[in-house]
């Protein structure tokens, strides 16, 4: 009876050793599964933005665009921009410390942002007549400016990379008048 006490509390011991603990994920692949819903979220948004912005470029060569045509579609553009923001904001960042950023989300955030305001060059000229323009860009560079944000409190070095990709497109945010974005750049 001894034996059967015995045997029963080493062999409770011996499975506490060998027995599969669940094993959590490792840093590395959660970084990796953030920077993936990263790239996820900015690959939907510069769609989205350049379609939204197209039709914006569309609107402005229509000398018959009315105020509120021109309001709602740089409202559509901004609410897009908004949305990414969002989304990226509710990515909790992993462990203590920041990480370095890619290149891919660099690229990916620079290349929206040469998209958007390449397609919206001539914007201010075409929506001359509309009063509110200066506002509606006023709104656009604020939704630019909390992204770049948003994106830099997850990966620390982003904003270097995306501003030493957007040197050359530094006088057209300077034309569309996007001073919040030339500012969390930099530039």
């Amino acid at each position: 009876m001894q034996f059967l006490r015995v045997f029963s509390i080493v062999s409770a011991f011996f499975f506490f050793f060998v027995a599969a603990s669940p094993v959590a994920d490792s840093k590395a692949a959660l970084v990796a599964r953030q920077e993936a819903d990263i790239i996820s979220i900015l690959t939907v948004t510069r769609a989205q933005a350049i379609l939204d912005a197209t039709a914006i470029q569309l609107l402005a060569a229509n000398p018959l665009t009315t105020e509120e045509e021109a309001t709602a579609a740089f409202g559509k553009l901004t609410d897009t921009i908004n949305s990414a923001t969002t989304q990226i904001a509710a990515i909790q960042p992993v462990g203590t410390t920041k990480r370095q950023s890619s290149d891919d989300v660099a690229v990916l955030v620079a290349g929206l942002i040469t998209d958007v305001t390449t397609l919206l060059d001539g914007v201010l000229e075409g929506l001359a007549g509309i009063p509110t323009i200066g506002g509606l860009f006023i709104g656009l560079d604020a939704a630019l400016s909390q992204l770049l944000k948003g994106l830099e409190g997850l990966l620390a070095g982003v904003l270097n990379l995306v501003a030493q990709l957007l040197v050359n497109v530094a006088a057209l945010l300077r034309k569309l008048a996007l001073g919040l974005t030339l500012g969390s750049l930099g530039l």
